[in-house]
């Protein structure tokens, strides 16, 4: 793209549009992604990943979907549009559509016969489904209770996966039957700043960055780390502004001014947070003027 080309930059290195080729190996990513495999190679009930918008979790369901495709008894389905599952009867014909049902059922009855006679055709073949749910504290407590339902209709045909915000974690304690069908739990927590440099030079790598350590310099990759909190969503939202302010004035490299542009942030607070730090150190130790 040419408006990158003063960065060196071959493509957007931060487009908000969740992209394999970006992935960064972070260590909670890794782990999750692990843990997630054993669970579904294992056969498991309900797997719970949680964390906030911006974490991740959409990165992780793209990449176990690729790391288990190769499985030739498996079958990978996911529901990903919430705003379709108005009600439990949408919700249900939702669920049989992508598990391979004809959707002939009208109410919740007719379509949990239809799903126990697809899954019961699993079984005698041998296969199993996978069932990614994503944005599934998005779901009512009358869908949640549907999904308990579905999942012990036949355990060891299908495995169910979901994505949600934390609260989701919560209205499952409070449902004995439903809690007891997790087999897995992991919450993703913010990136460390080592692996939220990490993303940022992996990123500039793969968007044709010759050097990335040094497109963006040290006090640029502080600026941006602390202000997204680690959140990797807000990190590269974060980095995107940086790098189109970098590409508008045609500079070649992104450093502290321009990140605390991007984010917003003052160079005058920050000195005035530096000197306030001074000052409260040279109090402690007895050297203040």
């Amino acid at each position: 793209m040419s408006r990158y080309r003063s960065l060196g930059l071959t493509r957007e290195p931060f487009a908000p549009e969740p992209d394999l080729a970006f992935q960064s190996p972070a260590l909670d990513q890794t782990d999750a992604l692990t843990r997630l495999t054993d669970f579904v190679i294992g056969r498991g009930t309900i797997a719970l990943v949680l964390g906030p918008a911006g974490i991740g979790k959409t990165m992780l369901r793209l990449a176990l979907t690729r790391d288990l495709a190769p499985q030739p008894a498996l079958r990978i389905v996911a529901l990903d549009r919430p705003d379709e599952w108005s009600t439990d009867v949408a919700f249900l014909k939702a669920v049989s559509a992508v598990l391979g049902g004809e959707v002939a059922g009208r109410t919740t009855l007719d379509l949990l016969t239809e799903i126990e006679t697809i899954l019961a055709i699993a079984v005698d073949e041998d296969h199993q489904q996978l069932l990614l749910i994503d944005d599934a504290h998005r779901l009512t407590s009358s869908q949640l209770e549907l999904l308990r339902t579905v999942s012990s209709i036949e355990p060891n045909s299908l495995s169910i996966v979901l994505f949600a915000e934390p609260e989701l974690d919560e209205r499952i304690a409070r449902r004995r039957s439903l809690a007891g069908r997790i087999t897995m739990r992991h919450t993703l927590n913010p990136l460390n700043s080592n692996d939220a440099v990490e993303l940022l030079h992996h990123r500039l790598t793969v968007a044709g960055a010759e050097e990335a350590e040094a497109l963006f310099d040290g006090g640029a990759c502080n600026a941006l780390v602390v202000q997204s909190g680690g959140n990797p969503g807000a990190l590269i939202a974060l980095a995107a502004k940086a790098v189109d302010l970098g590409a508008r004035r045609n500079v070649g490299v992104i450093d502290r001014s321009i990140a605390n542009e991007a984010t917003g942030v003052r160079e005058r607070t920050l000195v005035s947070a530096r000197q306030i730090a001074f000052d409260l150190d040279g109090m402690e130790t007895g050297h203040n003027a």
